[in-house]
């Protein structure tokens, strides 16, 4: 027998349970989560001329301390992640690979699909909040660099101003 070890056995089960569980996913290629959501905000945030650049307004680092975060409820933790998760499985049923590796035309149209669902549109309108609150923020949160998405509203911040993060 070739399991005769409980390392063996144990290096055996892990693999084939992760094989299992991940049926769609190249196996030690796959995306993040976290990856998926940050493409997926790329795509909704668009290509304003005017608008600030998107790696200025840094929604991903700030979307990454909802997830993270304490006083955000484990269920609008869940929306969000499960949110990439049928979107990822919306791209594979439409093309055959993951949202990560489809063309940003393909994507938009993904995007565009799971818009006909209610989950989808509900989805994607939070999504849309984490961008704005990412463009209006405070850049202590590290978002909103240089001030980006103030500047370019003419925006004159409040004082006084946060120190430190308060989240």
């Amino acid at each position: 027998m070739f399991l005769k070890t409980r390392r063996t056995f144990l290096k055996c089960t892990a693999f084939s349970t992760t094989a299992l569980i991940l049926p769609h996913a190249e196996l030690f290629a796959s995306a993040s989560t976290l990856d998926i959501l940050a493409l997926a905000q790329r795509d909704l945030y668009g290509d304003l001329e005017s608008a600030p650049r998107f790696k200025e307004i840094n929604s991903r680092a700030y979307l990454s301390l909802i997830l993270t975060h304490s006083r955000v409820d484990e269920d609008s933790k869940k929306y969000i992640k499960n949110g990439a998760l049928w979107l990822d499985e919306e791209a594979m049923e439409l093309y055959k690979n993951p949202y990560i590796k489809l063309s940003s035309i393909e994507r938009q149209k993904t995007l565009k699909s799971i818009a006909k669902y209610n989950w989808g549109e509900n989805w994607i309108d939070t999504m849309l909040r984490f961008i704005y609150e990412a463009v209006l923020g405070d850049p202590i949160y590290g978002i909103n660099k240089n001030s980006s998405g103030w500047n370019w509203l003419n925006h004159v911040s409040g004082l006084p101003r946060p120190k430190e993060p308060l989240l």
